[in-house]
C-alpha cells in the first residue's frame, strides 16, 4: 500500500464516522470535490460502492461497514504506536484509556488513578464502562489500553496479558427499614425475597450463579443492572436484597441503614485483574500497571 492509499483510507474513515462529505472536508481542510474524488478513487481500487447519498448526507454500504472495522483498527494501532514512541522516555504527557465496570472503577480503581496522578499530573485517564465482552473487543481493536475487571475474562489474542491485582469479597445486603433483621439464615432463604442482582452476563453474576447451582439453588431477581449505583438505590428504596462487593457497602455514607447477610458457607470472592495487549503497552501504561501491583499501593 502506497502513501496515496493511506490518505484514501483516512478520508474513508472520516466519511464513515461523519456521514457527510462537507463535514469531512471541513475537518481535513480540503475541498468537497477533492473528498468526492478520493472516495471515487478508493471505490475504483476496491471494486465496490462504499456510500449511498441521501437527503441527510451519505450512508455506508454493507461493504463499507465490513471495511470500517479493519480500517479503524489499523488507525488505532498507528495512533498507539505514535503515542508509544512519544512517551518512551517521559511520563510528562499521555493518556490511558481503561475499560472497567462502574463498581470496580469507583470502589477500587479510583484510588490508584488519584494517587498516580499526584505523582504524574500530566497523565490523563479516560474510563469506559461496558460489558466485559464489549471491553475485550475494544481492547483487541485498540480502542482502549487496559481492562480492570473481575475474572473470568476471555480473549482471543495470544499476546493479551493478565495481571492479578486483588481479591474482593461479596455479600448480600438489604435496607433494615424495608426488611426485618435476621430474615435470611441460609442460601435457600434468598429465594423467598425479591433480589437486586448484577446483570446476568457480568462476571460477578456468573460466579454467583455457578455458586448457587452447586447448591441446587437458582435465583430469580426482580431487578438487574450493570451499574452498582443503580442497584444501591433500589436497595435503599426497599425494592429487594442486593448483591455487592463488600467494599461497596462499607464505603456508603448511610451504611448503618444496610444489613449485611452472613452465611455459614462463604460467598464466592472475585479476583480483580489488569488485562492488556503486551506488545502495545506504552511506557505510561506499563508504569501504571506496575504502580497498581506494587506492595506499597496494595497496602492502601
Amino acid at each position: 500500500m502506497n502513501n496515496t492509499d493511506c490518505n484514501l483510507y483516512k478520508i474513508f474513515l472520516y466519511l464513515y464516522e461523519q456521514k457527510s462529505i462537507s463535514k469531512t472536508a471541513n475537518l481535513l481542510y480540503v475541498s468537497q470535490p477533492a473528498i468526492s474524488y478520493s472516495l471515487k478513487e478508493l471505490e475504483n481500487q476496491l471494486g465496490y460502492t462504499l456510500f449511498y447519498r441521501n437527503s441527510k448526507g451519505i450512508e455506508p454500504t454493507m461493504e463499507a461497514k465490513e471495511l470500517y472495522s479493519y480500517v479503524s483498527t489499523a488507525f488505532n494501532i498507528l495512533k498507539s504506536g505514535e503515542e508509544h514512541i512519544k512517551n518512551l522516555n517521559s511520563l510528562n504527557i499521555g493518556c490511558i484509556k481503561i475499560g472497567t465496570p462502574s463498581h470496580i472503577g469507583i470502589f477500587y480503581l479510583s484510588r490508584f488513578i488519584a494517587d498516580f496522578r499526584n505523582i504524574y499530573p500530566g497523565i490523563k485517564f479516560e474510563i469506559i464502562s461496558k460489558s466485559t465482552a464489549d471491553m475485550v473487543d475494544m481492547l483487541e481493536t485498540r480502542k482502549i489500553d487496559l481492562i480492570v475487571d473481575t475474572l473470568p475474562i476471555s480473549t482471543t489474542k495470544k499476546t493479551v496479558k493478565k495481571v492479578s491485582l486483588a481479591r474482593l469479597y461479596n455479600c448480600f445486603a438489604y435496607n433494615k427499614d424495608a426488611f426485618p433483621k435476621g430474615i435470611i439464615n441460609t442460601v435457600d432463604d434468598l429465594k423467598k425475597y425479591p433480589l437486586v442482582l448484577p446483570s446476568a452476563t457480568s462476571s460477578i453474576r456468573l460466579k454467583l450463579d455457578e455458586f448457587m447451582e452447586s447448591r441446587n439453588t437458582k435465583l430469580y431477581p426482580v431487578f438487574e443492572s450493570w451499574t452498582t449505583e443503580m442497584m444501591l438505590e433500589m436497595v435503599r428504596r426497599g425494592v429487594g436484597i442486593g448483591y455487592f462487593i463488600k467494599n461497596v457497602i462499607d464505603t456508603q455514607n448511610d451504611k448503618d441503614n444496610f444489613e449485611v447477610v452472613t452465611f455459614e458457607n462463604e460467598l464466592p470472592a472475585v479476583d480483580v485483574c489488569a488485562v492488556y495487549v503486551e506488545e502495545f503497552a506504552t511506557t505510561t501504561l506499563s508504569k501504571f500497571i506496575e504502580y497498581m501491583t506494587s506492595s506499597k499501593a496494595g497496602e492502601r
